[in-house]
Order: structure tokens, then sequence, then C-alpha cells
């Protein structure tokens, strides 16, 4: 070789076995001809290697040359003069290449490349008779590796044949047989969600203090977000899974491509692949006991539980709250940041901001809750020590553990102590702050002996510090059975040095196995068979130690119905955020590309209409802000129908007088839609649903109102000016009378006439057709008796307004309408019903047979007053909308909207039955049938004096049109009655009324009724007094209006009829029934699924 240079490259040449050499050198080399010589470049020098290998490639590459082999030799050939420039034998199956003169003419090859480089040495052989191959000095010396060998027998200067043909060497294999190494390249995920890595931890040495026994655990490999949730079972991990896929597909509208997971039962059975199959997800599975492969899954589970075990230890916290310290040990490490992630946090991978870490507190540290509201006295503490156990998704507060109930409570009015652990300071508590006549006695507790100090423990004897049960006790695991405890009085340990209280003469209580199962419910190690106590005498004045009368209850049987937080299972999702499906704030719908389409189709809405114009701010004029609203428009299924992103004005600003003068604007009465449904369905009508797009767009305001930039969208060359409006916007005071102005005053102009009884309903009547509009602000029902002159009417308004043809009707205003083969009509509110149970948390509820039980009946102050009665209110103003089309519902809805200024747990125990009864009717709804005349009666009855808070009376009356209900009422009486017929003839008259006006309804959609319509009462004093004109002395003090039900009578305008009181259908809507006549009146409501409707037992039928 020449022009040798040292070979500073880490590139290896890799052998057959695998094995890597290092090249030493790199240099020229040439090979002599008979007529000259051929060149070698990039000669590398390799020490290791045992013979000189040549490369044909480069050989022809470098000389312009070809080579011919056959079994014989080779020749080597000038590509240009065809010329012979070397040729060469071959030997065993090799072409070694002459490398000197001598042996070119006659294609020797003593001297060649191919053969050993030490062979022509004269060195001393190791062997007689031939050389030794490099396999057995492998076996001579044990087997090492062929580098080993090789520098043995280079070191000893032995010369060796190799093996011609490289083999493994099987007793290798059997000796030596190892875990290859893990290759250090992986292609990580570029997106959020594209693989996710999952891990189940367990089982526990101990159940949690809530029974659980697992964890699962799901990371997103790109975020690094983890979500936790606790298992009682393992097979409990398939139901954990599709909730989080659930998840992320509501809330981030991503899709999984990839689960990483090792191969255990849980994930592997055939409901889980074919859940993974069916969402085109691919399962990557470890190989068998090579937890490796799902590493990143353990090492979570490993910093998980390291940070657990830091946490319990730190707050010398007992084992069965492991959970929780998991949960929080979660909650921390997503806002941890991590190397991995490039010092980034899981939560701003994932949210792309950083989390609020200003909240967080010390696990397991003393917190004290605001328990006013849950106070039974007023010399009750306001406030106990509890134990700060972490976040709660779904709650904006914390989760407190109180040692002295055992009870976890979540508060959001807390003051913090991080320097007291009360598991660490449980024998010396500080005193509560009760007055010093607060009775004090030893609570009989089971503690494990101590040979040193003996454990002692105290409770408060009043309603705010209860005895501490199971949780708060240490239980040594070897403990066989319990042995009895000196008790010291709760406070302060001086208290021992009173005069009357002495440490030397200890209580010693008597317990039976019995209450040992009451007083330590979660000990494992207790057995039942353990033998009962030695029974000393116990000292007068001492606690007993458990009720001493014979009924039994939970308390004395144990059985403790825990709070259930399965609705809020994964603790370690996005606690202090907004539902990403519907974000509160123009910052986060920026992150979604399906927000960001929506706002600039709104924008662009906008600019079409030329709802503004940018100007300079005025002076002293108010300017009104703006914000984005954003909402998900669903079909009646559940599932997503667009997003909707609304701009609004901020028109809380707005001052009456200056900025806006009349703000009411109508809607359509519900008992409108129901008469409009039924008319449908009698006449067989088509029903067509529009919607108006950005309708207060269109309105046209008589004020000058300016308004702020919209967020995101301001104008660059003038970001300090504002929008003066030319057009009315969603949030302004005027926006809804504007709009409905700009359209109603339209609608003559096709035709249509407002009716004189609801001025939502507009009327088109000619000789040929009739055509009937409903209006709710933006939404439009159209039915009438010819199609072809409906569908001209839309295409009328069309022209003028922005519409969107819903096509048939059959979702309006939460109503889901369902048109039968038959011409029936079936509406109801399922979906209504079942989000409401969803939100109230009682989605799994059992079901009941009646909203109200019979004869209930409840003061305004029953019970103790709910602490925070915003959900109170909240279900309840949802239950009244429900009536809609469940007049089942309706008096007991009008019994709990008495209580909405102060309610108590009693009062939310008859909205719980509400509730549960919606559990198991989900289906029912109204069925309007064609069959039967078009006639109109009512049904009117009163409960005297049924409220017991003011002795008033209910009314409850329903009007049918034909066979189809319309409209019902029940409604507590304005004033007291003195007697039952008086309170009948009240509810007489208001049924009446509402008669009359319906008559004047059908009037003028020029319906006309072949009969007078008819009053259905039960009561025939009333009926007396609405026939005759004698005035009786009790009722002298009737207003006048309760008397003009005898001018219509007299008139002939309708008929009164007197009905049994089995036979009163108004009678559901005055009090609670028993079951089977409750069924019985739904069933002549025509209420229940459309299957299982029937005829009734009408008067009229």
């Amino acid at each position: 070789m020449h022009n040798v240079t040292p070979c500073t490259s880490a590139e290896n040449v890799v052998v057959g076995n695998g094995e890597g050499l290092h090249i030493a050198h790199i240099g020229k080399s040439h090979i002599p001809t008979v007529s000259s010589s051929l060149t070698l470049s990039k000669v590398l020098h390799v020490p290791q290697l045992t013979a000189n290998l040549l490369s044909v490639y480069q050989l022809c590459h470098d000389n312009n040359c070809r080579m011919i082999f056959d079994t014989s030799g080779f020749l080597i050939q000038d590509k240009v003069t065809n010329k012979k420039l070397l040729q060469g034998k071959s030997e065993h199956g090799l072409y070694p290449v002459p490398t000197s003169l001598s042996s070119i003419g006659t294609g020797s090859s003593s001297s060649s490349v191919g053969t050993s480089s030490r062979a022509s040495q004269s060195q001393t052989s190791a062997f007689l008779g031939q050389k030794v191959r490099s396999s057995l000095w492998h076996s001579r010396l044990g087997h090492p590796t062929n580098e080993v060998v090789q520098l043995m027998l280079t070191a000893a200067q032995i010369p060796v044949v190799s093996d011609s043909i490289s083999k493994l060497c099987s007793f290798c294999l059997d000796g030596k047989m190892h875990r290859l190494p893990f290759s250090s390249h992986h292609n990580k995920a570029s997106s959020p969600f594209y693989r996710l890595h999952s891990d189940v931890w367990g089982p526990s040495p101990c159940k949690s203090i809530s029974g659980y026994r697992y964890v699962v655990s799901f990371i997103d490999e790109y975020t690094g977000f983890l979500w936790l949730y606790p298992l009682y079972a393992k097979s409990e991990v398939f139901t954990m899974f599709t909730r989080l896929v659930a998840f992320l597909t509501t809330h981030f509208n991503a899709s999984i491509k990839f689960l990483q997971s090792d191969g255990g039962g849980e994930y592997m059975s055939t409901q889980f692949n074919e859940f993974l199959a069916s969402h085109g997800i691919v399962h990557q599975v470890s190989c068998p006991s090579t937890p490796q492969q799902n590493g990143l899954a353990e090492r979570k589970n490993r910093h998980l539980l390291e940070t657990s075990i830091t946490l319990l230890q730190e707050a010398s916290m007992p084992d069965q709250f492991w959970f929780h310290a998991m949960a929080h040990s979660a909650y921390l490490i997503n806002r941890m940041p991590s190397k991995v992630l490039s010092n980034q946090s899981p939560y701003y991978r994932l949210l792309h901001r950083h989390p609020d870490i200003r909240h967080l507190r010390v696990f397991g540290t003393a917190v004290y809750p605001c328990l006013r509201a849950t106070n039974t006295t007023k010399l009750q503490p306001r406030t106990v020590m509890c134990v700060f156990m972490g976040y709660l998704l779904g709650y904006k507060g914390v989760l407190c553990y109180n040692c002295s109930t055992s009870k976890f409570l979540v508060s959001r009015h807390v003051i913090h102590d991080e320097t007291i652990f009360p598991f660490k300071h449980r024998f010396s508590l500080p005193s509560s702050p009760c007055s010093p006549s607060t009775v004090l006695s030893p609570i009989p507790m089971m503690l494990p002996t101590s040979a040193t100090s003996p454990s002692v423990l105290a409770s408060h004897s009043s309603s705010s510090a209860p005895s501490i049960t199971a949780p708060d006790l240490l239980v040594s695991p070897a403990l066989s059975q319990p042995e009895p405890y000196t008790p010291v009085l709760s406070g302060q340990q001086d208290l021992l040095a009173s005069p009357g209280l002495s440490q030397s003469e200890p209580y010693i209580p008597v317990l039976s196995e019995q209450q040992l199962q009451v007083l330590l419910p979660s000990i494992d190690y207790i057995t039942s068979s353990s033998p009962a106590s030695v029974q000393p005498s116990v000292p007068v004045g001492s606690a007993p130690p458990g009720p001493s009368h014979s009924m039994l209850t939970r308390s004395k049987t144990g059985v403790v119905q825990k709070k259930d937080f399965s609705d809020y299972m994964c603790y370690t999702s996005i606690h202090d955020t907004t539902s990403l499906d519907e974000p509160s704030s123009y910052h986060l719908a920026s992150f979604s590309a399906d927000w960001t389409k929506a706002m600039d189709e709104e924008i662009s809405a906008l600019q079409m209409q030329g709802t503004w114009v940018l100007v300079p701010p005025p002076a002293n004029t108010n300017i009104v802000g703006s914000k984005w609203i954003y909402k998900l428009k669903r079909h009646s299924d559940g599932s997503i129908s667009r997003y909707k992103a609304r701009l609004v004005a901020q028109g809380f600003s707005q001052e009456a007088g200056f900025d806006y003068e009349e703000t009411f604007s109508p809607v359509v009465r519900h008992a409108t839609v129901r008469i409009i449904l039924s008319l449908a369905a009698s006449n067989h009508w088509s029903l067509r649903q529009l919607d108006v797009k950005n309708a207060f767009l269109h309105g046209e305001l008589e004020e000058e109102v300016y308004m702020k930039q919209p967020q995101g969208f301001e104008d660059p060359h003038h970001p300090d000016y504002v929008c003066k409006l030319q057009k009315s916007l969603y949030g302004l005071k005027q926006a809804p009378r504007a709009w409905n102005a700009k359209f109603t005053g339209f609608l003559p102009a096709l035709g249509f006439k407002m009716s004189h009884s609801d001025p939502s309903l507009f009327v088109k009547y000619s000789d040929s057709a009739i055509v009937v509009l409903l209006l709710y602000v933006d939404d439009i029902i159209l039915t009438g008796s010819n199609p072809q002159v409906i569908q001209e009417v839309i295409i009328e308004l069309g022209s003028v307004f922005e519409l969107k043809d819903m096509g048939i009707l059959t979702y309006f205003l939460g109503l889901q309408i369902s048109c039968k083969s038959n011409g029936d009509i079936f509406v109801s509110q399922q979906k209504y019903a079942t989000d409401l149970l969803a939100k109230s948390g009682m989605s799994s509820c059992k079901p009941c047979p009646t909203p109200l039980k019979p004869h209930t009946q409840i003061l305004l102050t029953d019970g103790i007053p709910l602490k925070d009665p915003k959900q109170y209110r909240s279900i309840v103003g949802a239950l009244q909308y429900l009536t809609f089309t469940r007049p089942d519902i309706a008096y007991s809805v009008n019994t709990v909207c008495q209580f909405m200024n102060n309610p108590t747990e009693h009062h939310f125990f008859l909205v719980k039955r509400i509730l549960r009864y919606l559990q198991g009717t989900l289906s029912h709804g109204f069925t309007y049938s064609s069959s039967g005349p078009l006639l109109l009666s009512a049904y009117s009855d009163s409960d005297w004096a049924g409220d017991i808070n003011t002795r008033r009376s209910t009314t409850g009356f329903v009007v049918y049109l034909g066979s189809n209900p319309v409209s019902w009422q029940s409604k507590k009486q304005g004033s007291v009655s003195r007697s039952s017929t008086e309170a009948e003839y009240r509810a007489l008259a208001n049924a009446s009324a509402d008669v009359v006006w319906i008559r004047q309804l059908l009037v003028d959609l020029h319906v006309y009724l072949s009969e007078p319509p008819i009053l259905y009462c039960d009561n025939l004093s009333a009926l007396a007094l609405s026939s005759n004109p004698i005035y009786h002395s009790r009722i002298k003090h009737l207003d006048i209006d309760f008397h003009f039900i005898r001018e219509r009578v007299q008139r002939r305008d309708f008929l009164v009829q007197y009905i049994p009181t089995d036979e009163q259908v108004a009678d559901v809507l005055t009090k609670g029934l028993h079951s089977p006549v409750f069924s019985k009146h739904c069933t002549n409501l025509r209420l229940g699924p459309y299957s299982k409707i029937e005829g009734g037992c009408l008067a009229n039928d």
C-alpha cells in the first residue's frame, strides 16, 4: 500500500457472522500485469481480516476493464483494445488473483489476493501434520467470542486456518443465550393520540378505601398526557378504554391510530379486539416476558408509584389511601415538565398553554372546609380539620376526608394549613372550637397493644365530630385478636391532669363481634371468628358502646352507602378547563380547525349582510363589547350536526332609554304547537321545518349602537376603530324585537294574516289551500293542505331571507316528532329527558312507578337547607320544559317549583323521585291520531286545600281536540277557597277560559266545530252554579270574572256535564295517585310508547 492515511471514520467492515471490524488505514495499491499494472484505489486496511478481499466492481471501474469468469478460472481484458491484462485459475470455488510477475504467465496463485497475509511467514506452528482450524481453538479455549480467540492466537503467534463455512456454535447458544439489545431508534408519534400506551397496575396489597384493587393507565405518546382509571377487577379495562375513546372523540375530535399494551387477558378479549377493529385501531402487543416493548407505560407506572409512596410516607397516611395518592400524583405529573418532552409538560403539549399551579397544595395536609350548610344545630363548629386528598374532575373544589366521620366531601370554601399532617398528629389533634360546655366522652376503639407507649385515640361525642371509624385505625397484620386500649378524652393531652380524671383508671368498653364489625368495617385482618372480649365493668358516666335500642339500623349492621363518584372515574383529566367540545373562549376555540371554520363562516355572513361599518370611536358614547359563543348543534340521536360559532354583542352594558327602547318579542305558545300537530294528524298534512340563518342580522336598528371589533378579526389597518351597527346583532337588547318586526312585517306581502289568539301564528287561506306558519325566534314550522303551495311559500321566503330547509319536521325545540305511515304523529322528549338524567347524575338510577307518592305533604322548612341550591333550581327549571309533552309530571313539577326560594334535602328527594320516574318512562310521548270526530272537550278538577303550607287549592284541567290532548294546566290557585265547591268552580272557570281561547284560535285557522265544546266536572255543586243564577252565601265574595262561565253556558257556547271521579282524567294534575289509577289516567291522556298506546275510557269515546 502507498499513500496510506489513518482512518478517522467510525464505519466498520461487517463480516458474515455479523461482527463489525475496525478500519485502521486507507490507501492505494496495484496489481502488476505483463504490460502495465491494475490500480487499486480506496484500499482499506483491516488488521483483523485474515485474507485480502478484492471488489470486482471497484477494479473494473478504476481500470476500464472487464472480468470474465468460468469454472476453470478468470480473465481480465481491456474494454477498449480487448487485450488480455491478467488471468488466473480457480481453486476450491474461489478465484485467487496473482500478485507477482512470476506467477502471471502460469496463472499460479502461490501469492495471491484471497490468501492469508501471514501464510507465507515462517512461524512456529501449534500442530503436527496440518494447521488447526479456528473452530477447534474456539472449543479448546472454552467457547469465548471470536474476537477473544483471535487476540489470544495473535499474541501467541499461532497460525490457524479459518473455517471455510462459518456456522453457529450450538453449545454457545445453549450456555450463553441472552436477550438481544433493544434498538435505541423508535418511530415516535408526530401528532397527539397517534399512539396510546396502556398498562394495568395491581393487584394492590390492600383495597383502597373505595374498594379498588387495580388502576389502568393510558398515556399519549406524543404529549405524554396520562389518564388514570380505578378498577375493581381487570375485566373493567375494556369499559374504561371505551370511555376514553368517547372522551377523546368528543373533546378533541381525535381518533386513535395505535394502541400499545402487553398481552394480558384484559387486552386480548374478543370484545376488546372487535372494538379496536371496528374503530380501525391497530393493536400492538408486547412479546411474552418482554415488558421493555411496553416501556413507556411501565416507566410511567413506576414514576406514578414512586410519587404515590412518597406522598403517603410524607403524610403518614395508611395504605388504604393509595389510589387517592396515585390520582393526585397523576394530576401533578401531567403538569410537570419533562426532559423527554424538551422540558415541556404534558399539559402544555396537549392544550398549548401552561397549566395554572397556583391552586396546588401539599397532599395529605390539613384542610378546613366550611360546614355551615350541613350542620344541624347552630352551636356546632363551622369547620373541622380534614385531610386534603386532591381534586375531582367535574368539581371546582377540593376533595376532603373527614377523619371523624370517615367520609369524603367536596368543597370550594376551604382553608389550607400545609404545616400540619392530620395523620401524623392523629393522637394529638387540637381541640375543636366548640363551647366549653361541650360534653366529652370516651369512644370505644380497638388498637394493637404497644409495649413502649400505648396508642391512644379520642373524639368528641357531639354531632359535629362523630366517632372515628375504620379508616382512622392502624391495625397490625399480625394481630390475631383485638385487645382493649386506654381511651383519652378529646382535646389537649394536659386534660389528663384534671382532678376528675385519672389515667390509672382506664375505661374498658364491652364490645360484641357485631359491634366490632360496625366500628371496623374495612379491616380485613380481624376475623369474624375472634373470641369475644372480656367484659369488665364500665364506670358510670362512660359512653355506651353502641345503640341500646333493639331496632336493626345501618349503624348496627355496618351497611353504609358511600358516595358514588363513578361518573368522575378519570381523576387525571383536565381539571381546570371547561369542556373542549364547546370552548368558553376564543383562545381555546382557535386551536380547533372546526371552530375556526365556523368563526370564518360567521364573519363572512356578517359582512355579506352589511352588519356594521368601521368608524373612529365617538366621544361620550357607550361602546358595547363583543364575544364569541360556541355551540354544538346535534341531531336527535346525539350526533354532531354542525359547529356553530355566534358573535354576540355584550348587551348587558346597554342602558334603557339611551341604547334601546322596547325589547319584547312574542314566541309561539306550547298549546298552539300541539293544536297544529293535532290538526296536521287529523287532516294528514305534511310538516316542514325551516331555519333562518343569522336571523337577528336581518333586523334593522332604529338606534345608533357601537361595538368593539370581534376578537381575532380586528382590522390590521384600523385596530382602534369600532363597529357602527347597521343591523341588529345577537346579544343586543332590541335584537329579538327588531328581527320579529322585520319577519312579521314581510309575511302580509305573501298573503299571511296574524292570528288574534297567538301573535306567532300566521295563516294563509284561499279557496284552494290553507298554509299555517309557526314562528319561534328563528325556527319556522310550515304545514297546510297543499304541499305545492307550501313549497312556493318556502321559495318566496328564501328570496328575502337566507333559509335552511330542514325537510320534514323531526326535531323542533327539543321535541322529537315522528310521522307514521297511517297519518299518526308521535311526539316525545326522550333525548331531552335522557340529557337531563345525565346532567343530574341519575342515568343509572332505579325507576319508580309514579312521580309522586299519594298524600305527600312537605312543609317549606322540612329538612336541612341545601348548601348550593343552584343544582336544584337548574333541574327543576329543566323539568318545567319537559311538561311540554309530559302532563303526567305536571303536578309533581308544580309541587317542587314551590320550594325554589330555599330548597332543602327533603325537597330534593321529591325531585329525585321525578327523575327516577322519568328513567322508567323515557320512551313515553303523545300520539296524535286522525281517528274520531273533531270535537272540543275539557276535563276540570281541583284538590281542595291540598297545599299544607298555604291551604290553597290546586287547579287542574286538560283540553282535548278530538281524541288528542292539546292543552293542560296544573297550578295552585291564587287565594284560599272556603269550600270544595268554590275550588272546583274556580278550576272550571280557568278551564272554560282556555276552551274559549282555543276555540278562537281554531276560528283563525278556519276550523269550525260542528258541536259546542263540553266541559266535564266531578262536582255537582260547581255544575249547578255554572247553570243556575243562584248566589249561595259561600260564593258571594267571588270575583265577577269567575261568573263569565255562566254567561257562556246560557249562550250555549259550551256545555257542562258531570263525570264520575274515577273517570276524571284531570285528577292526575291535582294530586299524587297510586300506581294503577295513575297508569289508567296516563292511558287516557294517550301518553306512553307509540307501540303500546291504546284507546282510553274517555267520556266522549
